[in-house]
């Protein structure tokens, strides 16, 4: 589980996301694989360490997940971004659901999600709509008669 106590919290509110299986998973990888050789000998405690001991600083770390995101799949994407995505995609398969993006975003408010996120969904509505009035001005098939099967 990752857990952001209250006090690291901009809005000062505790946020707690449960990870599954297959994200230990990957964590346990890093941990036990990968880690070891960023430590460089040392013993710290840190899960991402920096280059001369102690953790790697949040402008450094930032910056070489934008550049690995690019790297691979050509998108400029900040870290910051990633929440707005987060935001994005789910208003998109969920149109309206303020209420899971605000407790995913960790915002004390419903309305701070909605002014920050009404709208995003507007692509979505409207091809559910136009697919609606398609399948509502369809013409229907008549059943067959007992005289008309092919």
């Amino acid at each position: 589980m990752l857990v952001f106590p209250n006090y690291d919290v901009k809005n000062r509110v505790d946020l707690e996301f449960p990870f599954d299986q297959e994200l230990t998973g990957l964590i346990d990888e890093y941990v036990h694989h990968f880690r070891p050789s960023l430590l460089r000998g040392s013993n710290e405690l840190w899960l991402f360490p920096g280059e001369t001991g102690g953790f790697k600083d949040a402008k450094t770390f930032s910056g070489q997940i934008t550049e690995r995101v690019e790297k691979a799949t050509g998108l400029f994407i900040t870290v910051h971004q990633f929440r707005h995505a987060a935001a994005a995609i789910w208003l998109q398969h969920k149109p309206g659901d303020y209420e899971t993006v605000r407790r995913i975003l960790g915002h004390k408010r419903l309305q701070t999600t909605i002014n920050f996120y009404c709208g995003l969904e507007t692509l979505q509505a409207n091809r559910d709509f136009g697919d609606l009035v398609r399948k509502l001005g369809a013409p229907q098939q008549d059943p067959p008669q007992p005289g008309n099967l092919p």
